[in-house]
């Protein structure tokens, strides 16, 4: 469902999910239409050798990473020298023509996993930053995050999204899947690199200088710095080009929040914490991630 805005402008409603075969995805409309026209065409994409993709689970710090890749690509310490990742998003990019006037090296984004990212990106061996987050923090973000989206109930209680959306886990192919495709690709193939969001927050100037090594950029030790500096959450929240408000239900930025680690502890209560470790500890047999969960 779209909705004009006071400005005249086009407001998308991302709710109620579409569904796709064994999945559920944000209602976006090229999905809502063709979802399968729309993902093959995210397969055929003709990815440039130099391209670097961006591949996040929802609320993982996208938008984060996005700016602290566009400063050390270009380098420079100015906020937003890229478009928001709205506009490189391939996810629900419906002209795909649109990317090949950038002569810049290009960014892109996208929220769907490994099986699903453009072929030749894939087999040219092109870039690919793989950011994840510990889940529950996730969750916990990324339940704030609906509240505030054009179509989901105002009334939408945290019980329901971790009935529907922990429990039931099938948003985006499921952030189980997600994770282990993702984490199987990071580890066969040098051309992915992962980046945790609690390494960006607890450890971020090694964390930068590693994506800036991976990403063969020049920098030197005050650069890094300096970007470390300018992508301090707060600072961030303050400066980041914002998109969110054209799915937001009342017009306004709904991209950062608190930005923390442990603030699932406010959301989970104890049975649910109790039944969601048992079905990590199931789906996740075998793959060992090093998700920090608290700080001291």
């Amino acid at each position: 469902m779209e909705k004009k805005r006071a400005d005249g402008d086009l407001q998308l409603a991302i709710y109620p999910f579409i569904e796709y075969e064994d999945s559920t995805y944000f209602a976006w409309p090229c999905l809502k239409e063709n979802p399968a026209k729309q993902f093959q065409d995210i397969k055929n994409f003709d990815s440039r050798e130099n391209d670097i993709l961006l591949c996040t689970a929802p609320k993982t710090g996208t938008h984060w990473v996005h700016e602290i890749i566009s400063m050390l690509v270009d380098h420079t310490t100015e906020y937003n020298s890229r478009d928001a990742t709205l506009k490189i998003h391939l996810d629900f990019m419906t002209d795909f023509q649109l990317l090949e006037s950038e002569t810049r090296r290009r960014i892109l984004h996208s929220h769907l996993p490994w099986s699903f990212l453009p072929s030749k990106h894939k087999d040219e061996k092109a870039k690919v930053v793989y950011v994840n987050r510990n889940p529950k923090d996730r969750h916990a973000s990324q339940y704030n995050w609906l509240k505030q989206m054009n179509g989901v109930p105002p009334d939408f209680t945290w019980k329901q999204y971790y009935e529907d959306m922990v429990i039931n886990d099938r948003l985006l192919t499921g952030w189980f899947n997600y994770t282990k495709e993702m984490t199987k690709a990071a580890r066969s193939y040098k051309n992915v690199h992962c980046v945790l969001f609690e390494d960006l927050k607890l450890h971020p100037i090694e964390t930068i200088k590693h994506i800036a090594e991976f990403l063969e950029v020049p920098f030197d030790d005050q650069f890094i710095a300096e970007v470390a500096d300018k992508n301090v959450f707060r600072k961030l929240k303050d400066y980041k080009q914002d998109a969110s408000v054209a799915v937001s239900r009342n017009y306004k930025s709904v991209l950062f929040r608190k930005g923390e680690i442990g603030d699932w502890k406010n959301w989970f209560t104890v049975s649910q914490n109790e039944q969601f470790d048992a079905m990590y500890k199931k789906e996740m047999k075998g793959v060992e991630v090093d998700f920090i969960y608290e700080t001291q």
